[in-house]
């Protein structure tokens, strides 16, 4: 999960599924309901699944050891009159001008650039290249006709580069000397067998999440729904529709703007029936989660709710986050969230794997 600003309704909908497969202590969603006045759950049972096989190769395990040595490296200021070079991050002042004339957002100060990241229009940063710390550099440079700002695009800049400082990250050899003072392993062998396995783990863990998608949609396939509970509904409906009005007063445009550029709605009707969809998309999951969990008699302990609170927070989620974005409290939250784990595990568990 994250913190950023949904840029479509199908974001705004994985944001707050993730956040709202929401037993103990308060009322949870969808206490006291009849299921089977809802819903009509089909197989989840003996579903068919893809065997994966997972690979691990060389030059994934030595690109592992690269950003392990990147991460070891420590940085030494560059003097004034030292040259920079791809890799080094230099702190610069720099004016952009166009027909002789400033332009809006072509002018900065201190600002941090990393050269060779491609932070800049073609010529910037390979034009720093080789320069000297303290040097005053003229860039006649030109901005793609396929450049996000229009205004500026396909046109013709000179910008003036001060070089105030630099920084030159040093990374260290691939020794093992490196592997004992960076690692719990003394030599290179051991360390690059844990690092194979390391890879091989977060592969079949990747290759579990992409079965347990594809048994998921299975399952919401076999599942009929009768009707919708309101309450629930309405939840997510009110959700989608705070969104779009903080993001209105966020960036401080009307709310038909931000169902047009970001939901892609082109009137209040059309995002209406998407949130309607949304919604119930959302409500029909959960509802299939219970109906599960409860059917099979699965629970988690206070343990489990307490390191899954903790993960929530950890990811910068707290009480008021929560609620904001799923409109449930953090023990709702935390109860479908584990729930949906244990179900998604027994699907799994049951399924047929060609």
């Amino acid at each position: 999960m994250n913190k950023k600003s949904l840029y479509g309704l199908a974001a705004a909908a994985v944001l707050i599924l993730a956040l709202a497969l929401t037993g103990c202590g308060e009322k949870m969603p969808y206490d006291g309901l009849n299921f089977d006045d809802y819903i009509k759950v089909g197989e989840y049972k003996g579903l068919t699944a893809e065997k994966t096989t997972v690979k691990v190769t060389d030059d994934e395990i030595q690109q592992r050891i690269k950003e392990a040595r990147e991460a070891a490296a420590d940085e030494t200021d560059l003097a004034k009159g030292d040259e920079v070079k791809n890799g080094d991050t230099v702190n610069i002042d720099f004016t952009g001008y166009i027909d002789g004339k400033e332009f809006e957002e072509g002018t900065s100060k201190d600002f941090d650039l990393t050269l060779g990241s491609n932070s800049f229009i073609k010529g910037f940063e390979s034009g720093l290249v080789g320069k000297k710390v303290g040097d005053t550099v003229n860039l006649d440079l030109t901005f793609p006709d396929d450049y996000q700002g229009k205004a500026v695009a396909g046109k013709d800049v000179n910008f003036k580069v001060k070089i105030n400082s630099a920084k030159r990250s040093n990374v260290p050899e691939y020794t093992e000397d490196f592997v004992k003072k960076n690692t719990d392993y003394k030599t290179k062998k051991e360390y690059e067998a844990s690092v194979k396995e390391a890879l091989k783990k977060e592969k079949e863990d990747d290759a579990k999440t992409q079965q347990k998608s594809a048994l998921w949609s299975k399952v919401m396939d076999n599942t009929e729904m009768i009707k919708y509970p309101e309450e629930e509904l309405e939840n997510y409906k009110t959700v989608f529709d705070t969104r779009v009005d903080d993001m209105a007063k966020q960036y401080g445009v009307d709310r038909s703007a931000i169902i047009a550029q970001y939901f892609g709605a082109k009137d209040e009707e059309t995002f209406k029936k998407m949130v309607d969809e949304s919604s119930k998309a959302l409500v029909q999951q959960e509802m299939v989660i219970e109906y599960i969990a409860d059917k099979e008699g699965l629970k988690y302990t206070g343990k489990e709710k307490d390191a899954k609170i903790e993960e929530v927070k950890a990811q910068g989620y707290d009480e008021d986050t929560v609620k904001a974005n799923t409109g449930r409290t953090m023990d709702q939250y935390v109860h479908i969230n584990l729930l949906y784990d244990k179900v998604m595990d027994l699907v799994l568990e049951n399924a047929k794997i060609k």
